[in-house]
């Protein structure tokens, strides 16, 4: 699953899933992203839609308001579909989709790595049921929520703080059930069978409202 992009940030609808998923963390990749411009037509000036995942289409808004600027922009699940749209419909149509898709689906490149940054790049998690073990070099994600009261985020993080722990990233979001209430997710570097992970991460679960350990899993090789 994508969960995070070196041009856009946190893919939001990744970590949402995890506020009701059982599912465990088990490693994680990261990728270079390219896109290309796919259509059945042969000139830039006969598109009139592009379709592609949000993702695709924010990672190459600049191209496409430098090249496509009347173009109609639609969302759609993924830039797959967006490419068998394009190959099944007629009419000035284009997808963003990666460059083996037109070879599939009987299309064109109109344009080659069009993502507003060279060095785009997603990382993506592998999830699954089981545990991880030990590599070494490893991350802990877990996903709080706080006690509301004044300082709950500061006293929630102490236990990390005082234990000399790396806190490499948080992210809040909507929790869904209710306005204006929120978790967190966070990534730690080591791993929950290290023994001062283990400690500080039972001393952080007495003041959150909510605690769960999404995974520990090696970090990805660059």
């Amino acid at each position: 699953m994508p969960v995070e992009n070196s041009t856009e940030g946190m893919v939001s609808h990744t970590l949402d899933r995890f506020i009701s998923s059982p599912l465990k963390i088990n490693g994680e990749v990261t990728l270079p992203i390219h896109h290309y411009l796919l259509s059945k037509e042969q000139e830039l000036q006969d598109i009139k839609i592009v379709y592609a995942h949000p993702q695709g289409l924010a990672q190459c808004r600049q191209w496409l308001n430098e090249h496509l600027p009347d173009c109609e922009l639609v969302a759609v699940n993924s830039n797959s579909e967006a490419a068998k749209k394009v190959g099944e419909e007629q009419g000035g149509i284009a997808a963003i989709a990666a460059d083996r898709a037109a070879a599939i689906y009987g299309l064109s490149v109109l344009a080659s790595n069009i993502e507003d940054e060279v060095d785009n790049t997603t990382r993506f998690i592998v999830i699954g049921a089981q545990e991880v073990g030990q590599s070494g070099e490893d991350k802990t994600a877990i996903l709080v929520s706080t006690k509301n009261k004044p300082g709950a985020l500061q006293s929630l993080l102490t236990p990390l703080a005082d234990s000399g722990i790396s806190m490499t990233k948080i992210e809040s979001r909507p929790s869904g059930k209710g306005v204006w209430e929120y978790v967190f997710f966070i990534d730690i570097e080591g791993h929950i069978q290290d023994e001062a992970i283990g400690d500080a991460l039972t001393k952080l679960e007495g003041e959150a409202s909510m605690f769960r350990i999404l995974g520990s899993y090696p970090k990805a090789v660059m």
